[in-house]
């Protein structure tokens, strides 16, 4: 008796453990398309900035004007100035969101601080 019950707890903690080791597929899709969208993130560097035209005119992170000599993030064709180093950081993890905050023009924060 008490080896047909050590048996069967053996096949269930076995099945058990083998359905946790399992990988998930909507994790890994999930992790495949968030790696796609920080791809087309592209830092640029105050060598490349001089040459390619901030567009907006107010971070779109804080609202403040945009200050020449901070970090430059280029997405969807644009190249976004922000107000200070750490708003990049901010933006880069969340592009979509921060860049709602500006009217079409770059020139007004719209969102909220």
């Amino acid at each position: 008796m008490l080896k047909q019950l050590l048996i069967s707890l053996s096949v269930v903690i076995f099945f058990f453990t083998v359905s946790l080791a399992q990988e998930n597929p909507q994790t890994e899709q999930k992790e495949m398309e968030h790696q796609a969208q920080v791809e087309k993130i592209q830092k640029t560097d105050s060598t490349e900035t001089a040459s390619r035209q901030i567009w907006n005119k107010v971070c779109p992170v804080k609202g403040n004007p945009v200050e020449e000599d901070s970090p430059t993030v280029e997405y969807n064709g644009k190249v976004y100035g922000f107000c200070c180093p750490g708003c990049d950081t901010k933006f880069a993890k969340n592009p979509e969101k921060y860049s709602k905050n500006l009217n079409d023009d770059g020139t007004k924060f719209i969102g909220r601080k």
